[in-house]
């Protein structure tokens, strides 16, 4: 797409209406759970996580947010593959498809909508089918509640790339799984599979079949939905303001220390032999 395409629309229709209108992005409200609302991701082959696809994404969670029928928020992959996300799309990342300009703009709508995902008044659930790598994780990480299916994978394997973690993603894992956990996860770049991200407690619930994450996903928000909205939002507030208002604060020091990281020559070397392993054809991180 080009590099200065209009913002991404997102669209409030029923799911099949959704999909012939191609939207990368989409929010339904369900009818049969009084509350609830389901954000789909539907960016064909692998929902690589380009500037449209996170302004797509920013634009349908605020509207969420904004609605105050909606009390919880479920986020999953409707791709014909079993993919939750691949990524963030490495074209925004390779120095030389990309300017510093366009790179900070892109940080910096990534991270606005991954913290008011992190602090947000909603409860929300990631529903991950199959793999889910860097920024899929990072968006995972902001949830409430993550579920994956048996065969899913998960984790921040950007240093395998020879791109460090940002700073802000390293933190939050830390707060998951503790600190050990975290650096051998990201200094291996490991994706562990399903079982063992539930026992470091990256992921709280497995499914053998991905027709089973919606229903387990509403399951748990039913579960908090039962309470009065001011008691969760506030508590969930007291347990994440402190560290989402570093993080948002920090947003323009972040987003430099990625370009440099990133337009780096050993970096645009290490990218360089990954997108010509992809063959170049839509190469995602």
């Amino acid at each position: 797409s080009s590099w200065n395409s209009p913002q991404a629309p997102f669209c409030t229709v029923a799911p099949s209406r959704c999909c012939a209108l191609a939207m990368p992005v989409t929010l339904e409200k369900l009818e049969d759970a009084k509350g609830i609302a389901v954000i789909s991701f539907n960016k064909e082959p692998v929902n690589s996580m380009n500037l449209d696809f996170w302004k797509a994404l920013k634009s349908t969670f605020e509207a969420a947010e904004a609605d105050k029928t909606i009390r919880g928020v479920v986020f999953q992959s409707t791709l014909k593959k079993n993919i939750f996300t691949a990524g963030l799309d490495i074209n925004e990342l390779y120095a030389p498809s990309t300017s510093e300009e366009r790179l900070k703009d892109f940080w910096t709508t990534l991270t606005q909508t991954l913290t008011s995902i992190y602090r947000s008044r909603l409860a929300t659930v990631a529903a991950i089918n199959g793999a889910c790598p860097a920024g899929g994780c990072a968006l995972a990480m902001c949830c409430d509640w993550r579920i994956i299916t048996w065969e899913g994978s998960m984790g921040l394997n950007e240093v395998a790339l020879g791109i460090p973690v940002p700073r802000n993603w390293c933190e939050l894992m830390m707060k998951i799984t503790g600190q050990h956990p975290a650096e051998d996860l990201l200094l291996s770049a490991s994706m562990p599979q399903s079982t063992d991200l539930r026992q470091i407690g990256l992921v709280d619930d497995i499914v053998e079949k991905p027709e089973e994450l919606l229903p387990m996903a509403l399951e748990r928000l039913k579960k908090w939905l039962k309470f009065p909205p001011q008691g969760f939002s506030i508590t969930k507030r007291h347990l994440r303001d402190e560290f989402a208002k570093r993080w948002v604060g920090g947003i323009k020091e972040e987003a430099e220390e990625v370009w440099r990281a990133v337009s780096d020559p050993r970096s645009v070397k290490a990218l360089d032999v990954v997108i010509k392993r992809l063959h170049g054809a839509h190469a995602k991180l």
